[in-house]
């Protein structure tokens, strides 16, 4: 088992962030599971052991199958919350 390292919303700045993770499981959630796994491949590649799910951080259900299939890889260490939109990127 290994330390877990929770990161929500698929985008450049969790990415960079969730480097921080290097030597944990990362579990990345996103509502648009197709960022999720770019990010996954992309991260993967580099080195990094990354596992995706589709989630919507405003769902509690969402968020407690995240914890879930986190605390299966071991104990949760660092949470990343990185969701959301920027005013650049929607209206």
């Amino acid at each position: 088992m290994k330390d877990v390292m929770i990161v929500v919303g698929a985008g450049q700045i969790s990415m960079a962030i969730a480097r921080m993770g290097a030597g944990k499981k990362i579990i990345l959630g996103d509502k648009n599971i197709e960022n999720a796994k770019n990010i996954q491949k992309t991260m993967g590649d580099a080195g990094f052991d990354v596992e995706v799910i589709e989630m919507d951080l405003s769902s509690r259900q969402d968020i407690l199958k995240m914890i879930d299939m986190a605390k299966n890889y071991g104990p949760i260490k660092m949470l990343v919350n990185g969701a959301g939109v920027s005013p650049s990127q929607a209206p």
